[in-house]
């Protein structure tokens, strides 16, 4: 798939869906919420099943840690995860950078940037890593790479995923 832009202007508007930024130490993820309201420099976002109650949290965020939620970019994606291809991975209620390491059926085995584990997840819990720079969506290219297919994943690969 060659690299390709969106164009999409974040207008931030009470109801938005939208991911917010959150950093761990060295290593970042995306929460999922929506705008409550906002002034254009921060805004109030109501953040979605960022707690083990499964409760939605009201934040006050800084525009510059916002991105409106990516579009899906279609169903082939779902299916056709090769290692080494640069994804954002659904662990833990938040989309965390990620390469694929492995793949079997229905499952993969991603390398999550920053907090150094590897993990096993659903080919459904994972999107396309894109940047958001401009007001545009960047897609990363994903080059064909031979897969490992493995009917048994590494022990090492626990999943830690409360999803699944």
């Amino acid at each position: 798939m060659a690299a390709a832009n969106m164009k999409m202007k974040m207008q931030l508007r009470k109801g938005s869906e939208v991911d917010v930024q959150r950093w761990d130490g060295d290593s970042y993820s995306w929460l999922s919420g929506d705008v409550v309201s906002g002034n254009g420099r921060t805004y109030l976002v109501r953040i979605h099943g960022a707690t083990t109650s499964q409760a939605a949290v009201l934040e006050r965020v800084a525009r510059k840690f916002i991105r409106p939620t990516p579009v899906p970019v279609g169903l082939r994606a779902l299916y056709s995860w090769s290692t080494g291809d640069e994804v954002e991975a659904f662990v833990d209620h938040a989309w965390c950078p990620a390469v694929v390491t492995a793949v079997g059926y229905g499952k993969v085995i991603v390398y999550l940037h920053g907090k150094m584990k590897k993990i096993r997840v659903r080919t459904c819990e994972l999107r396309l890593r894109r940047q958001w720079d401009g007001n545009q969506w960047t897609l990363l290219d994903k080059k064909p790479r031979e897969a490992i297919i493995s009917r048994e994943f590494p022990a090492a690969a626990d999943s830690h995923n409360v999803a699944g």
